[in-house]
């Protein structure tokens, strides 16, 4: 006996979207159906967007997916933070930003800039790691 990926039911599917991150769960189900978009939407997964395990090949591949003017919170941690920031359009809904691991203040500076008037909340932690030394 087999089931349908239709007649799964709702607690079932979120209970398995519980345990992927916001970009594994896009990826995944945001073209399947109606069914499964809608369940995204509820779920908060265009509001909260997630982006902390995302290398900078699949964020170029992931950045079509997402709902551009509903994201209310974004979250980027070290792997491509510079690079992305120089990337992401104007989000118009956007209140909260999390930057993690941040080499470039200019980056950051200029899109928390062009969002002054939604953002709301900003959190940048800078690592060791990422401090540029200069050679005299």
């Amino acid at each position: 006996m087999t089931t349908a990926f239709d007649n799964i039911p709702d607690l079932s599917l979120i209970e398995i979207l519980s345990y992927l991150s916001c970009t594994d769960a896009l990826w995944a189900f945001s073209n399947i159906n109606a069914r499964m978009t809608t369940l995204l939407i509820e779920l908060g997964f265009y509001r909260h967007a997630n982006l902390s395990s995302t290398r900078y090949y699949q964020f170029k591949a992931f950045l079509p997916i997402l709902r551009l003017n509903e994201i209310e919170s974004l979250a980027i941690d070290c792997y491509a933070s510079s690079i992305q920031l120089n990337k992401w359009p104007y989000l118009p809904q956007l209140i909260t930003l999390r930057l993690k691991g941040v080499r470039n203040l200019v980056d950051v500076y200029n899109f928390a800039q062009k969002h002054a008037k939604t953002l709301m909340h900003l959190t940048v932690e800078s690592s060791d790691d990422y401090q540029t030394v200069s050679v005299v």
